[in-house]
């Protein structure tokens, strides 16, 4: 009589297991093309399930369970790789990195770490040796709140430093200039502030203080002198994904990605280059009234005759997808412009002079809603970059009108950064379906010069992660990566071990602990960098868990995740990295972890 295969799922309190019996010849699974072993596969399913081996074929997972259960999927030409006890999980999921931006960083060489004003200022003098006067000093994404003095430089200082070369200090939306930069852009007392920016001026005087709030477009900087070809951009691009597998990242979220982003990654995935999934989203800026913001929405989507377009969300495939549109509803937390409920204070961290000042509210609500309502319309997921705690307010104002006008509930909403979080907005999350991606780094590397700014009762809200997850809501962690290639020495660094470690212990560089109630435990900190990434853009059911079906995007660490300590996580080492059954990074394993199949035990 002939044997039938028989699968069933054994699901006991810790582990869930593919089961089988007997295979007669013809029932007999088709042979995988890898099997790993000897392992302590973290599932990330909805149990945290942990099992013992997985078997891939092709671009996906065909079998988890026990060791023995995978000798059904053996043949001569599978690659059988024995883990030694190693920990297998999901690849990690950075959903929110600037990679096309930040592959050209360094081009000219590495950009210097600075510590402190007085060390910057010494680089300014130096760069002023070397330089013939008046050439600009350019330095970039240098932030006050990682600096020791925990500031800005005066202008004084820069032109002391700096006295005939301009200087332009960026650290984003924010910069600090010298009295040459502002003389050469023909800055005054009597200039207009560019739109929907500041020229910030000494409240008694009314003469240029050399900052700027979104309004570096005020100067007359240089074009970059010798811009990468698009040979060297992409071979650039493609290297820094390789960085990424290294450090066991399997798919990103491409924040404001231009149409010349997309169509790099698009052809690196057409010829096979691409090493990590792609999500796209897009960036909108709005015009100064709604028939203009509507016409920015109709072009964003447009491309050449032939070419996939840049939008609505959903559009691509599942290695470059376009993800949410988004805009930018306030200024930052690292240059004192965010958009807060409460004044900042007046302080020499941000060169705050004015009692009421509470940030920057960037858009104008009159001209989002109709424009953000027109294109969940089109089928748009939206987002919205929310530093201060009032720009949140601002945004979730602008969903609920939505959502007077449609079901809003399953669209995934998105705020993006999140750096506050109000108690009276968690169940507005709730009600309407909000979720968030947030960049625990942020804790490390800003937490204690913020505490010093904000002062501690500010601060119990800053970057919250547990509360997304008491509440019932769903967040994924990023690092905000634009410059710089060093994991850890990046403007914002992209460590995804880093990330982990942070949303683990949330302690600054000297050891202080920031807000500890919203520690994440160790499953937690993992679903936030794997299946909650994948969540904010309705790619759960392809990725961020090991489950059957699923794409085989996962990595091997040398780490046992589940007993190690929470610090052995900063030296985490990923063996291998693999995307799509393909495998993108490996760290030369030893001899006796790949082993060879000579036969095949059921056959």
């Amino acid at each position: 009589m002939k044997l039938h295969v028989v699968f069933r799922t054994l699901v006991s309190a810790s582990v869930s297991f593919l089961a089988y019996s007997s295979f007669a010849a013809e029932d007999l699974p088709i042979p995988a093309d890898l099997i790993i072993y000897n392992a302590k596969v973290l599932t990330v399913n909805s149990n945290f399930t942990v099992a013992q081996a997985i078997a891939v074929r092709g671009e996906k997972i065909v079998a988890i369970g026990k060791d023995k259960q995978m000798e059904p999927f053996k043949s001569l030409d599978t690659r059988v790789i024995d883990a030694q006890g190693r920990t297998v999980m999901p690849g990690l999921y950075d959903s929110d990195v600037h990679s096309y931006q930040a592959a050209v960083s360094e081009l000219e060489g590495p950009l210097p770490v600075f510590n402190s004003v007085a060390g910057t200022l010494e680089y300014i003098r130096k760069q002023v040796a070397e330089k013939p006067p008046g050439s600009w000093i350019i330095l970039e994404r240098v932030y006050p709140t990682r600096l020791m003095e925990g500031r800005f430089p005066t202008k004084k200082e820069l032109d002391e430093a700096a006295p005939q070369n301009p200087v332009y200090w960026n650290s984003g939306g924010i910069a600090m200039v010298n009295s040459k930069a502002l003389e050469i852009s023909k800055i005054t007392l009597d200039t207009t502030n560019p739109p929907a920016g500041e020229i910030v001026r000494d409240p008694k005087t009314r003469k240029p203080t050399g900052l700027l709030r979104y309004a570096s477009s005020a100067l007359r900087l240089p074009r970059p002198a010798n811009p990468p070809s698009p040979e060297l951009t992409r071979e650039s691009v493609r290297r820094l994904h390789q960085l990424y597998n290294q450090q066991g990242i399997t798919t990103i979220d491409e924040r404001g990605a231009s149409p010349e982003a997309i169509d790099l990654f698009r052809d690196l995935s057409k010829t096979g280059d691409l090493t990590v999934r792609v999500n796209c989203s897009r960036l909108i800026e709005l015009g100064t009234n709604v028939d203009e913001s509507l016409a920015h929405l109709d072009a964003i989507t447009n491309s050449a005759p032939g070419k996939l377009p840049y939008g609505p969300t959903g559009v691509g495939d599942d290695w470059v997808r376009i993800g949410a549109l988004e805009t930018r509803l306030d200024g930052e937390i690292l240059t004192g412009n965010a958009y807060l409920r409460t004044p900042w204070g007046i302080g020499p961290t941000y060169q705050i002079t004015e009692p009421a000042y509470r940030g920057d509210l960037r858009q104008d609500p009159e001209i989002l809603n109709p424009l953000y309502l027109e294109a969940a319309t089109r089928g748009w997921q939206l987002s919205g970059q929310c530093t201060g705690d009032a720009a949140m307010d601002t945004l979730l104002n602008v969903y609920e009108r939505i959502s007077f006008q449609m079901d809003v509930r399953q669209r995934r909403f998105l705020v993006t950064h999140a750096n506050f979080m109000p108690q009276d907005n968690w169940s507005r999350c709730r009600k309407l379906g909000v979720a968030a991606n947030v960049q625990p780094a942020w804790v490390f590397k800003d937490g204690g010069s913020l505490t010093k700014t904000l002062g501690e009762k500010r601060m119990t809200n800053f970057v919250s992660l547990k509360g997304w997850f008491d509440h019932g809501l769903i967040a994924g962690g990023g690092s905000g990566h634009t410059a710089k290639l060093n994991p850890n020495e990046a403007n914002n660094p992209w460590n995804p071990w880093l990330g982990l470690w942070v949303a683990m212990t949330r302690q600054t560089p000297e050891g202080k602990v920031i807000n500890g109630d919203e520690k994440l435990s160790l499953e937690q900190a993992v679903r936030l960098y794997t299946i909650n990434g994948a969540y904010l853009n309705f790619e759960e059911q392809k990725k961020g868990s090991l489950e059957v079906g699923k794409y085989a995007d996962l990595i091997i660490v040398d780490q046992d995740l589940q007993t190690c300590w929470p610090d052995d996580l900063l030296n985490t080492k990923v063996a291998l990295t693999m995307v799509g059954g393909k495998i993108v990074w490996e760290n030369k394993p030893p001899a006796d972890m790949v082993k060879a199949v000579t036969r095949t035990a059921s056959r």
